[in-house]
């Protein structure tokens, strides 16, 4: 580092780290008093981390706090995706209902790589391969979005990564103990937590709490007890981890689960992988 202050303290140059969140939490707190003592040598600096852990780097030394300056770059407001849709369309001299709009929005979880997904396969699913010649309104059915919804999962198959977390770890001794569900199938903790992942109303956090009352929603009687979820959920975590240590789909930290990938918690909700699964 001191050669780093030597040859850009004070100057235009910036350092940039990517991916803060994943260096582990030993470097993490080395790093970060080096970038303490950079920034008071003239350094500047600019750190990369997905939304829900943009505190790292402050979280490593509290003597940054009020030093740095957070930028928010998150996930894609329904605002912002309806307009995809809507410039897309226009261009097609298409017409859709506004709450056709609002659904294709609402299912992207803010990806707009995703909504442009969703809008590719409506035009295909209503057969528009190029700009209509007038105006037209086309109406979409339920039965549409579904064929939609099902059609765009398969752009990025996540099926391995699933049927991984569906089963959970190996396990000697003792069976897991099994629940009736409202989906008509049988299952333990781990699907009766996917199951409740997917259940409405989608969301790309969920705390503790939403996610035991959503697991109580999908039992039809007995349901796993709290120290079950919370160990099937630190499992999840570590099969994603070990599946794409870069860039795990899901984390689960702090009594919070966050979809890191909005394509995985897609998939979960609208392929007819997990469905297969139960069978």
């Amino acid at each position: 580092m001191t050669d780093v202050i030597k040859e850009i303290g004070g100057s235009d140059f910036v350092v940039f780290i990517d991916d803060f969140h994943y260096i582990s939490n030993e470097y993490q707190d080395e790093i970060g008093r080096n970038i303490k003592a950079a920034i008071e040598n003239g350094v500047k600096f600019c750190t990369a981390s997905v939304p829900h852990r943009s505190d790292d780097v402050v979280r490593s030394n509290p003597e940054l706090r009020g030093r740095l300056a957070a930028i928010d770059l998150g996930y894609w407001s329904l605002l912002h995706l309806k307009m995809i849709a809507e410039a897309g369309f226009r261009e097609l001299n298409v017409d859709l209902a506004p709450s056709i709009i609002e659904r294709l929005a609402e299912e992207a979880f803010g990806s707009p790589q995703l909504m442009q997904s969703l809008c590719l396969n409506l035009c295909f699913q209503k057969h528009i391969r190029e700009t209509l010649l007038q105006h037209v309104r086309v109406d979409v059915s339920e039965e549409d979005l579904k064929a939609v919804f099902l059609q765009t999962s398969t752009f990025t198959d996540w099926s391995s990564l699933l049927e991984k977390i569906h089963a959970g770890p190996r396990q000697r001794g003792t069976e897991r103990k099994t629940f009736a569900l409202a989906d008509g199938t049988n299952g333990d903790v781990y699907r009766a937590v996917l199951l409740a992942m997917a259940s409405e109303p989608a969301q790309l956090a969920l705390r503790y709490d939403e996610i035991i009352a959503r697991i109580r929603a999908v039992c039809l009687d007995d349901f796993p007890v709290g120290s079950s979820v919370n160990a099937a959920l630190q499992q999840m975590t570590e099969l994603s981890k070990e599946s794409n240590a870069s860039s795990p789909v899901l984390e689960w930290n702090d009594d919070v689960l966050d979809f890191v990938e909005p394509y995985f918690l897609f998939y979960l909700r609208c392929s007819d992988h997990l469905k297969k699964l139960g069978e």
